[in-house]
């Protein structure tokens, strides 16, 4: 156990000199016999899970004037942010599926994507809230359909 204190220690100490910072209130703290509980604490997505729901409803609702508007449908699954640390910018990435618009997600040929967007660290990176309106920020919008578009052009014809 005492190997896992200063393994813990260490990973913290590392963490808060690179300027990344660690919830320690959330139970990962020094005492902690699971290993990689400080990594994990580190690697954790910055978005609670209600920012993440509203990005990916705003991402959906954008896709039917834009992606959505060829031949494949989209279900966009997951958001996950990371902040960064110490001169290396943050990144989100987003993981989706696309489908024919002729079957259904669930009984057709599907096809599993990600995109991962440096640049971003977390919510208000992504989103522009002006009173109770919120749209996706253009640089987030442009990442988006340049990586949505790479990814849906692989697909098998």
């Amino acid at each position: 156990m005492r190997e896992w204190v200063m393994r813990g220690a260490f990973l913290c100490g590392v963490g808060l000199l690179a300027g990344c910072a660690v919830d320690t209130a959330s139970g990962a703290n020094e005492t902690q016999d699971e290993p990689g509980a400080l990594s994990d604490a580190l690697s954790r997505s910055s978005l609670s899970p209600r920012q993440e729901a509203a990005a990916l409803k705003l991402i959906d609702d954008i896709c039917g004037d834009t992606w959505c508007e060829g031949d494949n449908n989209f279900r966009f699954d997951r958001l996950e942010c990371r902040a960064g640390c110490s001169g290396h910018e943050g990144s989100c990435r987003l993981t989706f599926r696309i489908f024919s618009y002729d079957t259904d997600v669930e009984t057709g040929p599907t096809y599993t994507r990600s995109c991962t967007t440096g640049g971003f660290r977390g919510f208000d990176s992504l989103v522009v809230t002006s009173g109770q309106h919120q749209s996706l920020q253009p640089a987030y919008y442009d990442a988006l359909t340049d990586c949505i578009s790479r990814e849906e052009a692989k697909l098998p014809r």
